[in-house]
């Protein structure tokens, strides 16, 4: 049963998250570009090919928060007749574009470094310009790191996460700039490339890493155990939903599309298995704003043990079955496994005496106190019966015989379950017509 998320008038649609990622994609693209020129400049006037290599891999930077731009801002749009599922993956593949050029940036810093320790060229020039340039980028490139990193994890986009971790790569980078030409300034220009050698495997390492997360999610693989197991327990905690089993998701940008499977009674009827299933997509959409939109499979689910509620005149298993719900002397309960029958406990009822709506008194005292599967009752009220439906409890019609007679015929199964009251109100000294049973209303 496929629930699509249900927008209160006025309310912002959930992609509207990703107008602050876009503005820190373009703020930052607008910072990157700045260090580039700054860079590139000055590694060229004064002679720096470390600096003028930091440059190039700025400059890699710079397509790559672009690309995080442009996918944040088709991910943003709203689903059309087109693309009912929205462009979110729009997003996901900006993201492959950042790891690979992550990659080729690493690729080519990692070569760079071999050559330029097994070549003979000539050594790096000293100069001052060199090192406040590269501590400058330090500080500025930490400064959108966390930036990138806060806003990423909020709106939870990956490609700007990405775009974090290279915004953090770039800081080492920097810093070995700035250890590798103080090196060179003392004299020891060697020291520059093995530095630099060493950040490009972490920068291959941290491309690895999000490529793999993007390929994986266009692949709709399983990326969200603990997501997962987290939304089934959600929906366990709903009311009517007797079981969770198997939940699927797949990402798509920074959300998250799934299919989770529910168990409920068999004897629940159409309507109200389609309720809990509304129930259960706001309840995991309000504890997880980012999972967009959730199928519920409902699963007829007839538990294997219940606890069965009878109304009765007397205490014990031989005491006759109420007629009168509300007004019975006490309640019985009884844990049914297949065709056994335990008898766990026994309730006196002390509203029995209370003039008007007794019965509904009864209830909610139980139903504060214990779970109720099942009520066997030969009458029962509009109030009543409606109160425990509500609760998803299912009431059976008993006949007029005892307590134990009643629970043996419940686990055999003959018992009808009742779709109505079997009278109007709860004051009736009898009732208005006939308790009505599934078979009768088939007919």
């Amino acid at each position: 049963m496929e629930q699509r998320p249900e927008e209160a008038e006025g309310a912002e649609h959930p992609s509207g998250r990703l107008a602050e990622g876009r503005r820190v994609a373009a703020a930052a693209t607008v910072l990157t570009l700045l260090l580039v020129a700054a860079k590139g400049l000055v590694g060229h006037l004064r002679h720096s090919p470390a600096l003028w290599a930091d440059a190039l891999h700025s400059a890699a930077d710079t397509l790559a928060i672009s690309a995080c731009w442009l996918g944040l801002h088709l991910a943003s749009r709203r689903p059309t007749e087109r693309f009912p599922f929205g462009l979110y993956r729009a997003e996901t593949l900006a993201s492959l574009v950042v790891s690979a050029i992550i990659l080729a940036a690493g690729v080519d810093l990692l070569v760079g470094s071999i050559s330029g320790l097994t070549s003979r060229e000539s050594a790096p020039a000293r100069s001052v310009e060199v090192l406040a340039v590269a501590l400058a980028s330090a500080a500025v490139s930490y400064w959108i790191y966390r930036w990138e990193k806060r806003v990423g994890e909020r709106v939870q986009s990956q490609s700007l996460l990405a775009n974090a971790d290279e915004s953090r790569a770039d800081i080492l980078t920097s810093l070995a700039v700035f250890c590798g030409a103080g090196a060179t300034y003392v004299g020891v220009p060697g020291v520059e490339l093995v530095v630099a050698a060493g950040l490009s495997l972490l920068i291959l390492w941290i491309g690895a890493k999000n490529g793999r997360v993007a390929v994986y999610s266009l692949l709709d693989a399983s990326l969200d155990r603990e997501l997962e197991d987290r939304i089934g327990q959600i929906a366990e905690s709903v009311p009517g939903v007797k079981g969770a089993g198997r939940v699927r998701l797949r990402r798509a940008g920074p959300f998250r599309f799934g299919i989770a499977e529910v168990r409920v009674q068999k004897s629940t009827d159409v309507a109200r298995a389609h309720e809990v299933a509304h129930k259960v997509e706001r309840a995991v959409r309000a504890e997880i704003p980012n999972v967009e939109m959730l199928t519920v499979h409902l699963e007829p689910f007839q538990p294997t043990q219940q606890m069965v509620m009878v109304p009765a005149d007397g205490r014990g298993l031989d005491a006759d079955a109420s007629e009168h719900f509300g007004r019975a002397k006490c309640f019985l309960f009884a844990s049914v496994t297949g065709e056994d029958v335990r008898h766990s406990e026994c309730i006196e009822n002390t509203f029995r005496g209370q003039k008007a709506r007794a019965a509904l008194a009864v209830i909610k005292s139980v139903l504060a106190d214990q779970k109720v599967d099942a009520v066997l009752t030969r009458e029962i009220g509009e109030i009543a019966f409606h109160t425990l439906r509500d609760h998803y409890v299912t009431i059976y019609c008993a006949p007029a015989c005892t307590v134990a007679e009643a629970l043996a015929q419940f686990a055999k199964g003959s018992l009808p379950p009742l779709t109505a009251p079997t009278h109007a109100s709860e004051a009736a000294a009898a009732p208005t017509h006939p308790p009505r049973t599934e078979q009768e209303d088939r007919q």
